[in-house]
């Protein structure tokens, strides 16, 4: 399934893409008086109000779903969407939180001027974005705030989490998995800091955090692709391009620590629960690697095979 979050006259809801455009499930459902128990116990529970909602439905919400894209060749036209006409959200944009992966890949490493060290030398480096101020939809703007002046761009794979996991082992950390969205960890390269300020030795540290989870960060989307549609998370092809000249060209295969591993870290760390989202790292192309920086008027595209399109235009504050 790829499922999404649009914004119809009557506020955010949960949707799929079909063939025949974008299904509203909630109204697909009150219109089908025969889905089954349940379609009727996933709509009584209101799973179909939002993707964080339906996540938490568990088995209930995805077979219920499931039936109703089933049938989506029966549904009326009021429920149905051309995508190009739809406002999107992020597809989990009631997540509770966001972790992103620093240096998962060797090749975005040597382009920074660092070593890449091995896997079992080290664990997986993360922070966190807060998600109610960072998530962007597909096609939504990111504004450049005032005293920013070097924002980035880097393509990523997020990986959307279906159930509780708390000291889960990398054997069965897949199996706590929802799907897989596209991400874009955009990132402030430069921060305008407080000149009078008095150096200390985390300065470096933390003017970098800084630059990471200001509002807007996080464009995010356009669908939650189900892990059954994705065969093998590791080896889908990571793009990324500015006004239609390709910037990035990457593969997941390339990271340093796979889904399983750093899934296993982060939940002995933090508890995770359904709807997080854990972006996995970006490939080598990035704009401070280039000596290029986002401008207004500039649109980005992140594209990754079997997760779709995720669009930003850039817009001055």
């Amino acid at each position: 399934m790829k499922l999404c979050t649009i914004i119809t006259a009557a506020g955010p809801l949960l949707a799929a893409a079909t063939e025949r455009g974008v299904l509203e499930l909630a109204g697909w459902a009150r219109r089908h008086s025969d889905a089954g128990a349940e379609v009727r116990e996933a709509l009584t529970s209101h799973m179909f109000s939002s993707g964080l909602a339906f996540l938490e439905g568990g088995e209930v919400a995805r077979e219920a779903a499931q039936r109703l894209l089933s049938m989506a060749d029966q549904a009326p036209a009021e429920c149905l969407h051309a995508p190009e006409s739809v406002r999107w959200c992020a597809p989990v944009a009631g997540a509770r939180k966001l972790f992103a992966l620093a240096g998962n890949y060797g090749e975005h490493i040597r382009e920074g001027g660092g070593s890449v060290p091995e896997a079992r030398t080290t664990y997986p480096y993360f922070f966190m974005k807060p998600p109610s101020t960072a998530l962007l939809g597909h096609g939504e703007g990111y504004t450049i705030a005032e005293g920013q002046r070097q924002v980035d761009w880097e393509a990523e794979m997020a990986v959307v989490m279906g159930r509780r996991a708390r000291h889960v082992t990398a054997a069965n950390a897949m199996d706590y998995v929802a799907g897989y969205t596209c991400f874009n960890d955009i990132s402030d390269r430069s921060l305008a800091v407080n000149p009078e300020r008095v150096g200390r030795d985390w300065d470096k540290f933390f003017d970098w955090l800084v630059g990471k989870w200001f509002d807007g960060s996080a464009p995010c989307g356009p669908y939650l692709v189900t892990k059954d549609e994705v065969p093998d998370p590791h080896n889908l092809g990571v793009r990324l391009g500015v006004n239609g000249v390709q910037k990035q060209n990457g593969n997941t295969g390339q990271m340093i620590f796979r889904l399983p591993e750093i899934i296993a870290f982060i939940s002995k760390v933090v508890t995770l629960e359904p709807g997080d989202l854990i972006a996995t790292g970006t490939p080598a192309g990035t704009g401070v690697a280039r000596g290029e920086f986002l401008k207004p008027g500039d649109v980005m595209e992140v594209e990754i095979d079997g997760l779709g399109l995720l669009r930003t235009p850039i817009a001055a504050a």
